[in-house]
């Protein structure tokens, strides 16, 4: 496919392994990786109980390590992403997983894909990929008009809230007062931070229903790394869960995750 478009979104070729090392590869990824998938196992059991396949799309699919379980489910899942290092990390994970015959992997735009292709999705993953974005809503629009109507997407994004609140605890005032808040380059802080009350305007706006709102890393996020690494993953994830979807916890979490439906 063409992996060339007008926009000039982030590339993590550059960041891919350090990415997968200090993301992934950390407490903080795998509790992560754990509020997202209880969120769609406990409100798409449909997608769980292995009576049918569905259509999913992973876009800026990243490792695909969700992708790889719906995969692992039944289901036919498409992986698209411009990074072509972050691409060949998904297909080691779906040999890994056994799930090949499943997957399908396409190197280019994700706005260019689903502009492309024919038909349309019954679930859309879209995770830690808006914040990158030079047109967050009209890229996210795009995705939208994909997905069938009563499809599910699962959007997740970086929350501004929270990066300005760690600013503010941890003294810089400038940067927490300043109201510039994306990264700079080769940096894991984004392009664009997120205000959750304008994106959930931006999707009921596209036809979207909020089924659970979650925020992801409420505790974790504030917390010294001599403290968090002292305390059990167990214990770490048991108090994340017990807040993540009550407010105002839910909108101050590194991310925010809305799993959403589509009006039918």
């Amino acid at each position: 496919m063409n992996d060339s478009h007008p926009l000039e979104d982030r590339n993590f070729d550059d960041l891919a392994d350090r990415f997968a090392r200090n993301i992934y590869g950390t407490k903080k990824g795998r509790i992560r990786l754990a509020l997202l998938t209880e969120d769609l196992r406990r409100h798409l059991p449909e997608f769980y109980d292995g009576t049918s396949s569905q259509r999913v799309l992973d876009a800026g699919c990243g490792m695909a390590q969700m992708g790889c379980d719906l995969a692992g489910q039944g289901h036919g899942v498409h992986f698209c992403d411009i990074s072509t290092r972050m691409l060949s990390l998904a297909q080691g994970l779906a040999e890994e997983a056994d799930v090949m015959d499943r997957c399908r992997f396409h190197h280019g735009f994700f706005q260019t894909f689903v502009e492309e292709k024919e038909g349309t999705f019954d679930l859309i993953l879209f995770h830690a990929v808006l914040e990158w974005l030079v047109e967050p809503r009209a890229s996210l629009e795009t995705l939208v008009s994909s997905l069938a109507p009563g499809g599910v997407f699962s959007l997740m994004f970086y929350n501004v809230n929270c990066l300005i609140h760690r600013n503010a605890i941890l003294g810089n005032f400038l940067k927490a007062t300043s109201g510039d808040f994306g990264g700079y380059a080769g940096s894991f802080t984004p392009l664009h931070p997120l205000d959750p009350l304008e994106v959930e305007g931006w999707i009921a706006d596209m036809g979207l229903s909020v089924i659970q709102k979650t925020g992801v890393r409420v505790f974790t996020e504030y917390m010294k790394k001599d403290l968090l690494k002292s305390r059990s993953f167990e214990d770490t994830l048991a108090v994340e869960l017990a807040y993540c979807r009550q407010e105002p916890f839910a909108s101050m979490g590194r991310y925010v995750h809305l799993l959403c439906r589509k009006d039918s």
